[in-house]
């Protein structure tokens, strides 16, 4: 049965009619129809295949469709000749503005898919129908396409049947036969979503990517995941090993590079220092501190979480047991009420911040926490516009207005919780009323919030950085847990606390153990009988001490106390907060080996420089934000003589003295299941399908989507009493910067600056409310510096009251704005996670520059 315009993805339109049917004589649309027992169906007669030509013959009428559509017509027997009639002028017959998507209106037959996937799935509303009858037509505005409000998500290329939109990769593989078709995990953000991906092999070259139907994405996909892959076969992809030699760095052989490398690593016993990278797999990951610890004999070993989701994990293992998510995306769609604070979803996660979009389309009640209006903010039933670092006590007066309301579950709390009896007395005195000044959010506001979060019987709590990245990050993930806790929402599906990770294999750094105090599992370093099994399966004694965070390493170098440091997969001069002191940590260090796809602003200052494979060249897994260990599958072949993290951490470890007998990707999963008990039945014959969520204690066990149901990792829930602390970084400048990603780019741009997506977003901008702008005499789109005591960053001001007056929003994806030289040396007191969310800055015009 034909059915133009059906789409398993999208709700019933029965727009087209192409789909009718003979049902006990009588023609009905079979998309939108009920089957029901003892009915005579018909699909082919006579009457129905001239109907058909007849509504095929009106399409063409009107349209010149191609795709699987224009097959369909032409097996009709349609070939446009029967109605003669004058076809309607379209708005815009073609348009080619935008970077990747392309349109042409004279193909479209108005089947609507594009109108209802982009309202259905992404939640735009880009499309719609104009007109009536004959001059019906497909809109978006009477504007070119490329100034829409399109978040070139792709799926209206996607659903469209009849070419009327489609994008420039797609028509790179039209018509082609040999290419093959491989499944794996996006490498950008932690949502973990499941591409296809077609390449040719003839020419070693990505040609296109699709959504793969997954239960993380469902065949969804962002601008980045789709399209931005053009960086993978960039000219200044790195290709050859660099040493610096006479203050150059010129090309050199693996087998100088790797001999250099080993020599002067073993040289400085205690010394040296090693970065992991949240964007390799979990293998590379696990080699690369497996060889710090057992080759090199220390624990100087730190990951990206340090900088963005460590607040998480403490604050979440302090009060659970356990710092990770607690629930699975799905769980988003089973909710009553989403809490989202501290993340721009639909920028920083967007095929999860779609969801959430949808969710709250088809009722879910959203609350939004943010100090500035987001998407998800503007949709919000309840947007709690806090000032910049007053998280705490926004939250202490939420849990306060849910004991004075009586919204507490008690019978939750008697029996799973510990730290009532003084978590109560302390709590009570923490009022909306008494914090409204401290906070900026009305009280009112707060007890109403408070009241549906304790009303609804599925409570959902989502977060991001806007939470961690502060002087009381931890203790502000603490707060999170206590309002679960107080509610009973945990351990149930459509609730819990669920931390949206920033970079794609962030969760499965920390697992793998590239942490200082913590062996793959989160096994303790300082635990004796941890050391013990790791020595035993490792055939190598571990260090007793506990190594330095990212922020000591960089001090020790300072200090001339570390000499040498190994990064991969990091650009730290332009990611690491107070750019001016990590520059100078790095530039005292006597030898720096950087591993990466470009020669990155922290590459540049290297002794050594290794080509790296990308996230396509390379086999392994990954672990997304919901703890789901996923496949990573080899498309193409890494450029020139690069090598995968895993092949040049093997051979290190060779040239070190301890050579591997897990040697595959497949083979150091197996070792890593012997390690760790949460992935104990994860083999890469289990991770064929949808992958697993850890932990997985036996190899039968099908995962653990829900974490807490019965009992807590710790025993009982703790309520955790936090003062709030006024942070130090608050001190200084008129206004106060917080800063995060925009849509179009990735961290620090490496990648996404090498596609198209840089012609969707060209530089970074510096938000300001118009009140703040008049007073200072900046008009939109000057040029402006913003400086604070550590430094100085330069941007083009964007006037809008999507930040309230006194903030300012500035984005980190472009090295030229130095965002991260305005951002201050304080962390998070439990964790040392910088404090990149609050900077106070003063803002100025650049003389010459007005703008708009």
């Amino acid at each position: 049965v034909p059915a133009f315009c059906h789409d398993e993805k999208l709700f019933t339109g029965g727009h087209c009619r192409s789909c009718l049917v003979e049902v006990d004589g009588r023609l009905v649309a079979a998309c939108s129809t009920p089957a029901r027992d003892n009915t005579d169906i018909q699909t082919e007669t006579p009457r129905l295949l001239a109907y058909r030509r007849d509504l095929g013959e009106l399409m063409r009428t009107e349209a010149r469709p191609g795709g699987w559509v224009g097959e369909v017509l032409e097996r009709w027997g349609v070939d446009g000749t029967r109605y003669t009639g004058v076809r309607s002028p379209r708005e815009t017959p073609t348009d080619t503005s935008h970077p990747y998507l392309r349109l042409d209106t004279d193909a479209c037959i108005l089947c609507r898919r594009c109108v209802r996937a982009c309202e259905e799935v992404q939640g735009q509303f880009v499309y719609a129908v104009a007109g009536r009858g004959a001059s019906s037509h497909l809109t978006w505005g009477g504007i070119p396409f490329a100034e829409t409000d399109c978040v070139s998500c792709g799926a209206c290329a996607d659903t469209c049947p009849t070419g009327a939109i489609t994008d420039i990769d797609r028509e790179k593989a039209a018509g082609r036969t040999e290419l093959k078709v491989v499944q794996t995990t996006c490498g950008y953000c932690g949502v973990g979503c499941q591409l296809e991906v077609h390449a040719d092999p003839t020419t070693n070259q990505i040609v296109q990517i699709e959504g793969a139907e997954s239960p993380v994405n469902h065949g969804h996909l962002c601008v980045k995941g789709r399209y931005a892959h053009a960086f993978v076969a960039h000219p200044e992809r790195l290709t050859t090993p660099l040493i610096r030699k006479d203050g150059v760095l010129v090309p050199a052989s693996w087998g100088e590079a790797l001999e250099r490398i080993g020599q002067e690593f073993q040289s400085r016993p205690g010394k040296v220092g090693g970065l992991s990278s949240s964007r390799a797999t979990n293998e590379e990951n696990y080699l690369f501190q497996k060889w710090f610890r057992g080759a090199l004999g220390t624990n100087n070993v730190d990951c990206c979480a340090r900088v963005c989701h460590a607040p998480t994990a403490a604050g979440m293992r302090a009060s659970f047991g356990t710092g990770a998510a607690t629930n699975s995306y799905a769980d988003l769609e089973r909710a009553d009420l989403i809490l989202v604070s501290g993340s721009n979803a639909t920028d920083a996660h967007p095929v999860i911040g779609a969801r959430i979009k949808q969710a709250a389309l088809m009722g879910t009640f959203l609350i939004v926490i943010d100090p500035r209006r987001t998407e998800l903010a503007t949709l919000a039933d309840l947007h709690l516009q806090l000032k910049p670092g007053t998280n705490v006590p926004l939250l202490n007066s939420l849990a306060c207005a849910l004991v004075e309301e009586g919204l507490v579950d008690t019978e939750f709390v008697a029996a799973r919780t510990e730290g009532w009896d003084e978590f109560e007395p302390f709590i009570r005195t923490q009022t909306p009323e008494a914090l409204e000044a401290v906070t900026g959010v009305p009280a009112q506001r707060v007890r109403e919030a408070a009241r549906h979060y304790g009303s609804v019987e599925k409570p959902m709590m989502v977060h991001g950085l806007g939470m961690t990245e502060h002087y009381q990050g931890s203790e502000g993930v603490m707060l999170l847990c206590n309002l679960a806790l107080l509610a009973g929402a945990v351990g149930r599906e459509g609730v819990g606390i669920n931390p949206l990770r920033g970079q794609n294999n962030v969760q499965g750094a920390a697992d793998m153990g590239c942490q200082p105090d913590m062996l793959p599992g989160y096994a303790p370093v300082s635990d004796p009988a941890v050391r013990e099994r790791f020595a035993t399966l490792w055939g190598r004694a571990v260090p007793e001490s506990v190594g330095l965070t990212i922020p000591q390493m960089l001090e020790a170098a300072r200090q001339g106390e570390l000499t040498a440091l190994y990064i991969f997969g990091e650009d730290i001069a332009q990611t690491d907060p107070d750019s001016g002191r990590t520059l100078a940590a790095l530039d005292s260090l006597e030898f720096l080996v950087v591993q990466e796809l470009f020669l990155s602003e922290t590459a540049q200052r290297a002794t050594v420089v290794l080509p790296a494979a990308c996230v396509f060249e390379k086999n392994g897994t990954f672990t997304n934000a919901e703890r789901r260990v996923q496949r990573v599958r080899k498309v193409v072949d890494a450029p020139g003589e690069a090598q995968t993290d895993g092949a040049i951490f093997l051979a290190l470890m060779e040239a070190t003295g301890w050579p591997q007998e897990a040697r595959t990707p497949a083979a150091v999963m197996d070792e890593i299941a012997r390690a760790i008990p949460a992935f104990t039945g994860i083999s890469y014959d289990r991770l064929q399908g949808d992958g697993l969520q850890w932990p997985v204690p036996t190899p039968e066990h099908p995962g653990t989507p829900l974490l807490h149901a019965e009992r807590f990792a710790r025993g009982q829930g703790k309520l955790t009493r936090v003062e709030y602390l006024p942070s130090p970084s608050l001190q200084g400048g008129s206004l106060t910067l917080i800063t995060g990603r925009v849509l179009e780019h990735y961290n620090a741009g490496t990648m996404t600056r090498r596609t198209p997506n840089v012609t969707l977003e060209t530089a970074d901008y510096l938000e300001m409310h118009p009140k703040d702008a008049a007073a200072r005499n900046i008009p939109d789109g000057s040029t402006v510096t913003i400086t604070s005591a550590t430094g100085t960053a330069r941007a083009t001001a964007r006037i809008t009251r999507r930040v309230a007056p006194g903030t300012v929003f500035l984005s980190f994806h472009f090295p030229e704005t130095a965002t991260n030289a305005v951002i201050g040396d304080v962390c998070d007191r439990v964790t040392g996670c910088p404090e990149y969310k609050v900077a106070a800055v003063e803002v100025s015009l650049v003389a010459g520059n007005l703008g708009t």
